[in-house]
């Protein structure tokens, strides 16, 4: 498996399942890889081994499963047509639909209940993510418009790349969360975090990572200006000293390796110069002078986001967790039992 440019063995097998927990995948939020392995036995003398990596173009069979909502992730490659689902029907006498595209032609099989649930298409490429995003680039185009359309959502639940050559299967996902237990121990409710709170249960709800991004980015900008602001107001009127931590970016074992420079950074710095004018602005305007508007269908984006949003959601952890100290040494609040501790 490959998460944040490192590679990671999870285990083996001789059968055709495997048992990978969760801990495995990488913290929640991150974006991975998995990567599925075929040993062969040709009939040489020598022993198996898996087959040699194809230089340059080559072909790659590509499937989506379709679903009417975001759900619990199932790495399980071996979807089928009753696997998926989608609020798209067809008439029982059509066995499938087939789309043209860019890159290919799509093949978009249903369920029992006639709804569309599979894409299947064959496509060339260099390599299992330049065949993911030559994928997604037609198959979002296609729900896109069928979205707008019929008026309805359409959620690509889980895509796999498929080497014709090498039998290598890469599955393409985003960690989900973990259960949590609830911590035997008294939490002090702030309410005038309430709103924090609010924004940060609606981004962790939420599964674009573009929605999860502007959610976040409110949570700073409040920890970072009026709610602070607020507090040192109040504590100069009550003639109080009220120490201000300095806010800095945390390392993470998943911590994305093309965002690794931020690390150790002030917060404020990062939110200023870097996460409000490349993301959060991309965001909430449709087109930026020198830009082009932001398509959020776009594989790329949709990574970088992805990123953006784990660290993003460090940065929140942080904030908040000084803000509750702070609050913490400057007034007396209601003691709530038996709320989840802080992971």
């Amino acid at each position: 498996m490959s998460n944040g440019g490192a590679t990671r063995l999870l285990g083996e097998t001789t059968g055709t399942n495997l048992e990978i927990s969760l801990d495995q995948l990488g913290a929640p939020g991150v974006h991975g890889v998995l990567e599925i392995v075929p040993v062969f036995d040709d009939g040489a003398a020598q022993a198996p081994a898996p087959r040699k990596p194809v230089a340059g173009a080559h072909q790659f069979e590509v499937k989506g499963r379709l679903s009417r909502s975001p759900e619990t992730l199932k790495l399980d490659g071996a979807f089928g047509p009753n696997d998926g689902a989608s609020y798209l029907l067809v008439p029982a006498a059509v066995a499938q639909l087939e789309v043209v595209g860019t890159y290919g032609t799509m093949r978009l099989s249903k369920n029992g209940r006639n709804e569309l649930s599979v894409v299947v298409a064959q496509v060339e490429a260099d390599s299992a993510a330049e065949a993911h995003a030559r994928f997604m680039t037609m198959l979002t185009a296609f729900i896109d418009r069928v979205s707008y359309l019929a008026a309805i959502p359409i959620f690509v639940e889980l895509v796999v790349v498929r080497d014709l050559t090498t039998e290598v299967q890469s599955m393409f996902f985003v960690s989900p969360p973990r259960p949590t237990s609830l911590a035997d121990s008294h939490e002090t409710l702030h309410l005038e975090l309430a709103p924090v709170y609010a924004l940060y249960r609606e981004a962790q709800n939420a599964s674009s990572p573009y929605y999860r991004v502007l959610c976040l980015f409110k949570i700073m900008e409040g920890l970072l200006g009026p709610l602070r602001v607020d507090l040192r107001r109040r504590a100069k009127q009550a003639n109080r000293t009220l120490e201000t931590p300095k806010a800095l970016v945390p390392d993470h074992p998943d911590f994305p390796s093309g965002l690794r420079h931020l690390v150790g950074r002030p917060v404020k710095e990062v939110f200023d110069g870097f996460l409000q004018k490349q993301f959060r602005d991309a965001m909430a305007h449709f087109n930026l002078k020198g830009r082009n508007p932001l398509n959020v269908s776009d594989p790329a984006h949709w990574v970088r986001f992805v990123d953006v949003a784990f660290v993003a959601h460090l940065c929140v952890r942080v904030l908040v967790s000084q803000h509750e100290a702070m609050l913490g040494a400057f007034e007396e609040a209601p003691i709530l039992p038996g709320l989840p501790g802080h992971g």
